[in-house]
């Protein structure tokens, strides 16, 4: 691997830094993207319609409008009933006639005083007292009447020869003298002895057939008769109703005529001749017939029905061939191909297509370090050696080691970047002596270490550093993974001379095993981006997501932390100090459990 890496490397075939850091970071600008698009309002109302939209219930609904049609619907069956009704002949005609001026004047008289004046008077002389009293009066005959019969009796008593003699007699010369002799000589005429001629005159009278006459008369009371008849057949009620008796047109004076005459007045009215005569035809009998029929009311129904605006727009809505596009649901997929045609819904798109989004899916990143704070994050690194911290309460250097390690003093963060300084100064320190145990020593040099024992650990996954060293034989710029004992010590890389090392260390000391491999050939004036994958026992290391090297971790292995060293263990010409150990970034991530 290490030559094939080489020969790819020197002929540019091995991916670039640059190039990986732009991919990562194209990467996470597309996620981003992708995250602000799928928390956008847009998105939700895309997902919204197009889950509408693609729903088996609008998918049916929107087939049915489609397949609708005018004929076999129940505003078509209304529709042909309506149609059948309105051709029916009864109907017809009841139209025909309210909707003739002739109607419109019958129904003007209707409402008219003379028609109401007229139905008033014909109530009246259609009474059964009216017509009575009409033939009684028409029945009424002068002769035979009491009228008549006191007439008669009045001009016979006239025509009597008694009476006419007995009013010669009262009225002659011999009845006033006898009326006075009999006044003052009243029954003694009979004894007179002496007869003069005045009571001669007076007998000659009593036993006159005048006298005899005025007797009968008076007898049969014909006189006082005939003046109470006279009396009676000249008193104007008398001769009013003997007129009235003796009129052949007798009716025409009544009270009743009065109220006969203004009706039959009002039956030669135009008007109530019209109405009379409509009130009698046959479009006028069919207009009462069909008025309260179920088939009008039924058809008056309809017509309310077909011209309401909700029914109107349905038949519209039905003979539309494109009644869809009338619909709720049409203005839901156009509001949809609108959003589809959106900037942002044409990038969500795009995005949801990119094959390194699968990465998020896929992957969980555990830690994501950029530096991007200017002060060293103790939440995450601890500047010190993890076993010297926790046995000792400080760092020490090993045996071999010429530097001192001075923690913050020799970390510095530029410009996103942390770099662990090794300097060429004086530097009390303390150096652990396998024989004697941790010494005070001056050194000449001073260096830094991180580690993450206290805050970050995992067990599998992938873990990477983009980081650039000078390699040189005197100074070592290593990243390792750890567990709580030192050993076995796993190096993603550790700087030699013009060569990078990968492997693990299994134990400590000159009689350690190792299992490395070494890359040379590499520009060490560049970034390049280490990286270790770590599934179950298998380890495998890349240089720029190149494979170089791979192992089986064989012994029991527990969560692994992070050391970063920069330590000496050749004197240096002060010149070629202090020397930077950059780190640009620390990641590490892992598969997704399903």
């Amino acid at each position: 691997m290490s030559f094939s890496f080489r020969l790819r490397y020197s002929l540019g075939l091995i991916p670039k830094t640059q190039k990986i850091d732009l991919a990562w970071a194209e990467l996470f600008k597309m996620k981003e993207e992708l995250s602000l698009i799928e928390a956008s309002d847009e998105l939700s109302r895309y997902n919204e319609l197009k889950l509408q939209v693609q729903s088996d219930d609008f998918q049916t609904k929107k087939r049915e409008i489609n397949n609708l049609t005018l004929k076999g619907s129940n505003e078509d069956h209304l529709l042909n009933e309506l149609a059948t009704l309105e051709k029916l002949s009864a109907i017809k005609k009841y139209f025909r006639f309210v909707q003739s001026s002739d109607y419109d004047k019958f129904i003007a008289i209707s409402k008219g005083e003379e028609l109401q004046k007229y139905h008033e008077l014909e109530k009246i002389t259609q009474s059964p007292d009216f017509i009575h009293r009409k033939k009684e009066t028409a029945a009424l005959r002068y002769k035979g009447s009491p009228e008549y019969l006191l007439r008669n009796e009045y001009i016979a008593l006239q025509k009597n020869s008694h009476l006419k003699q007995y009013y010669q007699t009262i009225a002659s010369d011999e009845y006033h003298a006898f009326l006075k002799i009999e006044a003052a000589e009243k029954g003694k005429a009979a004894n007179l002895e002496v007869e003069d001629l005045k009571v001669k005159a007076y007998r000659n009278f009593l036993n006159s057939s005048a006298y005899k006459n005025l007797l009968t008369v008076e007898k049969h009371d014909w006189h006082n008769r005939i003046e109470q008849l006279k009396e009676e057949v000249n008193h104007p009620h008398f001769l009013e109703q003997e007129a009235f008796l003796m009129d052949n047109n007798r009716y025409s004076s009544t009270p009743d005529y009065l109220v006969f005459a203004e009706f039959l007045n009002l039956s030669k009215n135009e008007n109530i001749r019209f109405y009379l005569k409509c009130i009698n035809s046959s479009a006028y009998a069919n207009f009462k017939e069909i008025s309260i029929s179920a088939a009008l009311a039924r058809l008056n129904e309809l017509r309310l029905m077909v011209e309401d605006p909700e029914f109107i727009q349905r038949v519209e809505f039905l003979r539309n061939k494109k009644r869809y596009e009338q619909t709720a649901g049409y203005k839901v997929e156009m509001e949809l191909q609108e959003l589809e045609k959106s900037g942002i819904i044409i990038s969500y798109h795009q995005l949801k297509k990119r094959s390194e989004l699968s990465f998020f899916d896929q992957w969980v990143i555990l830690l994501d370090e950029n530096f991007d704070n200017p002060d060293l994050s103790t939440t995450i690194w601890e500047p010190e050696n993890f076993w010297g911290s926790k046995i000792a309460g400080f760092s020490f250097s090993q045996a071999a080691e010429l530097q001192a390690y001075k923690g913050v003093d020799n970390i510095e963060i530029k410009n996103k970047v942390l770099s662990i300084v090794t300097k060429a100064e004086k530097s009390q320190g303390k150096i652990w002596d396998p024989s004697f145990g941790l010494l005070p020593k001056e050194f000449e040099y001073s260096s830094a270490m991180l580690n993450s024992g206290n805050s970050f650990k995992f067990m599998d996954g992938i873990i990477e550093a983009k980081v650039k060293f000078r390699a040189d034989s005197a100074i070592t710029s290593a990243f390792s993974l750890t567990s709580y004992q030192p050993f076995p010590q796993i190096d993603v890389f550790r700087s030699g001379s013009k060569k990078v090392g990968f492997g693990i260390i299994e134990q400590p000391g000159n009689g350690n095993k190792k299992k490395i491999a070494q890359i040379k050939g590499l520009d060490f004036n560049d970034y390049h981006i280490y990286r270790l994958e770590i599934f179950g026992d298998s380890l495998i290391w890349k240089i720029n997501n190149f494979e170089v090297h791979r192992e089986l971790f064989t012994q029991k292995r527990e969560e692994l932390f992070l050391n970063f060293v920069g330590s000496i263990h050749k004197p240096l010409n002060s010149d070629s100090l202090p020397h930077h150990f950059e780190i640009a970034w620390v990641r590490c991530f892992n598969k997704k459990q399903a």
